[in-house]
């Protein structure tokens, strides 16, 4: 098979680490061809903590991935994530000097909009332009060779600690990875699991991953908001352990077995608890296995709901509302997003891929698909950045990321 042709997305999150081969035929549709995963122990709510247990967890995904798919792995696009990341709209205004817009007068505007104070410690990640106004006439996608005098232009900034993305590439340039790219992961998941038809509705992407929660915001075809949750599928398992008295390992097979987040669905039904101390297993109602995740599955939406409600959100998303990673797997979960934002609600698989689809066809893998199909999209142009100082490092992943945006959207 020739390496030109496949693409690699390597998923690091808080619990498990995902690697996504494509290959991308002469048509550009995308085959997937090998799925690796392995549990991951060094990451605490999406952020390296251990890079010697990242690097073991990557090294055993990528070698799995390679031996399903029978080819060599030597550079991924990465994603990224955590509570580090923040996020907020800005706006930019200039003079066109010769009355039509050029490329150098979208560059001038969007540094305009980038010229705002950031938190000590974090740098912009992204540039994300949303629209461009020129001369009052609005929604404007690409304004170059228009005639105007005033234009103007709607960012949405995200920003994050380099470190904990320099942390990233650390980890894979030891595991004998080259990064191509990095991508914010709400991002890439919705390259995998929403449709342009959607994000020009108007559409909220939640992704519920083990440490953390991920929210994304679409509206006119551009991400408008983004946001990140410090609790995920560990919080529920935790939650489950001290409710019903029983150990984590077991709490995780309890969840994954018999979760469910609404009550009305739930079958009254018993299930043996495994106790501690060698104590012997205890019969509970299944519904307080429910009550409990629920309670905390509602405080997660309830929180993304106040959020869309303070930034005015909710009557743009005439697409409602997408949930995907692992959050979405658990029983009844449609039914209780859709009581409380009271919006449409769907499960998002990844979608646009052949192949090996079954591999894939489960919300956990939205976030490696995604960011596989970014590098597809994108090929290989552009220049590994994982190699060199930390000085050049750094400087390097500021630019790919910066510079991403224009060609995501």
């Amino acid at each position: 098979m020739k390496q030109e042709n496949v693409y690699v997305g390597l998923d690091i999150g808080t619990t498990k680490v995902c690697v996504v081969v494509v290959k991308k035929n002469q048509d550009d549709s995308l085959d997937v061809i090998g799925v690796g995963t392995a549990p991951s122990v060094g990451l605490r709510k999406g952020v390296v903590i251990n890079i010697d247990a990242t690097v073991n967890s990557i090294t055993e995904a990528v070698r799995e991935a390679e031996k399903v798919s029978g080819v060599q792995i030597k550079s991924v696009c990465a994603g990224i994530a955590g509570g580090h990341i923040k996020s907020f709209n800005s706006r930019g205004i200039i003079a066109v000097k010769n009355r039509e817009v050029t490329a150098k007068d979208v560059d001038r505007v969007i540094e305009s909009a980038s010229a705002v104070d950031i938190p000590l410690g974090c740098e912009v990640l992204h540039v994300i332009p949303q629209q461009y106004v020129l001369d009052g006439q609005t929604e404007i996608k690409d304004p170059i060779g228009m005639n105007g005098i005033r234009l103007e232009v709607d960012v949405h900034i995200v920003t994050g600690a380099v470190s904990s993305a320099k942390n990233i590439l650390k980890s894979c340039e030891r595991a004998n990875i080259s990064v191509d790219d990095i991508v914010l992961e709400q991002l890439a998941s919705s390259e995998a699991v929403l449709s342009d038809d959607e994000r020009e509705i108007g559409v909220c992407l939640i992704d519920g991953g083990g440490g953390t929660t991920d929210m994304a915001v679409f509206k006119r075809g551009a991400v408008c908001h983004t946001a990140v949750l410090q609790l995920g599928g560990n919080n529920f398992t935790r939650d489950l352990s001290i409710g019903l008295n029983t150990p984590e390992s077991e709490a995780e097979k309890l969840k994954k077995l018999y979760g469910s987040v609404w009550l009305p669905t739930t079958a009254d039904e018993t299930i043996a608890v495994p106790s501690v101390g060698g104590r012997p297993p205890r019969k509970i109602s299944k519904p307080v296995l429910t009550q409990i995740l629920q309670a905390r599955c509602e405080e997660i939406f309830q929180m993304f709901l106040g959020e869309l409600q303070k930034k005015q959100l909710i009557e743009f998303l005439g697409a409602g509302v997408v949930v995907t990673g692992g959050l979405s797997n658990l029983n009844g979960i449609e039914y209780l997003a859709q009581s409380i934002f009271e919006l449409p609600v769907r499960v998002g698989k990844p979608l646009n891929v052949y192949g090996l689809k079954d591999l894939v066809d489960d919300p956990v893998y939205a976030t490696g698909v995604g960011l596989a199909i970014h590098a597809a999209k994108k090929g290989h142009q552009q220049v590994k950045i994982s190699k060199g100082s930390d000085e050049k490092v750094f400087s390097q992943v500021l630019k790919r990321m910066k510079s991403w945006f224009g060609e995501f959207f």
